[in-house]
């Protein structure tokens, strides 16, 4: 697989977990729907005027049904991942949505291009185990995950799969300007639920930095995703972008001091493993 497509899958990994940290640490004080929409608006603004600038081309009718189906697939999952992040552990409930954002890529990824080599398949396969030991937990001295620490999880993480196969069909044409069209689509959706259920849309003013960190880096792991399923295969910038939990874990860490337990610490240097297979 192409080096250049590896540092962008692992960049938008970077930005995509510092966003997910962002987002969790806003929505304790402020409605999930709020946080997503605002942060749409700030990211879809912002790279509105660079594919202005650049003269990005823009996508035709076609791309824009799977830009409503990705729109419609990310903001659901977002949602649910932020809730997941606010009600517990960022440890336990970023990295489980993450191993199901990246296995369905793969499955789609095999079917429809076949199978990678047989190393970077190794490194795919080491990447879903990291993945899995990032999420692990240690209780009581045992090492567990409870159904309710994952369900919510796992459903975003569906979610997300599938944001990822409809995303790299989007973006068949253009870059930036699905970025800023799967935004629009993004907060129109959410603003409908959030009316309905009544959520509110205020973001105290202490936590705008928040909300500017979360709409710029969210909208720039999408971007840096698209650019590596471009130069390389889709399934293998979406395993490689779903490595994001190593970022939020350790912003978890570093900021809330949330402990890293032996087995977190082995499946983050396992996905160092797996990005250097995968890269040969």
């Amino acid at each position: 697989m192409a080096f250049t497509a590896i540092l962008f899958g692992i960049a938008s990994a970077l930005t995509w977990g510092a966003g997910d940290f962002a987002g969790g640490i806003a929505s304790k004080r402020s409605s999930p729907y709020a946080v997503v929409i605002w942060g749409d608006i700030v990211g879809m603004t912002a790279v509105s005027v660079l594919a202005w600038a650049v003269g990005d081309p823009f996508p035709s009718w076609g791309s824009a049904v799977y830009i409503v189906l990705s729109s419609i697939s990310g903001a659901i999952g977002i949602i649910i991942l932020y809730r997941a992040l606010a009600g517990g552990q960022m440890s336990i409930a970023a990295p489980v949505s993450a191993l199901m954002a990246a296995v369905i890529p793969v499955f789609v990824g095999v079917i429809v291009d076949g199978w990678p080599k047989w190393l970077t398949m190794v490194g795919v396969v080491m990447a879903l185990i990291a993945i899995w030991l990032v999420a692990r937990t240690e209780r009581e001295g045992v090492h567990r995950i409870h159904w309710a620490d994952v369900r919510m999880p796992l459903l975003a993480g569906v979610l997300f799969g599938l944001f990822f196969v409809f995303m790299h069909k989007a973006s068949s044409e253009s870059v930036l300007w699905p970025a800023v069209l799967l935004r629009i689509s993004s907060a129109a959706l959410l603003a409908v639920i959030a009316l309905f259920t009544r959520s509110s849309f205020a973001i105290p003013r202490t936590q705008w930095w928040l909300i500017v960190f979360v709409g710029i880096f969210d909208i720039a792991g999408n971007i840096f995703y698209v650019l590596s399923a471009q130069t390389g295969r889709m399934d293998i910038a979406a395993v490689v972008g779903s490595l994001y939990p190593g970022m939020t874990v350790a912003l978890a860490w570093l900021i809330l001091k949330e402990k890293i337990s032996t087995w977190q610490t082995v499946g983050i240097a396992l996905a160092l493993t797996a990005i250097v297979m995968i890269s040969i």
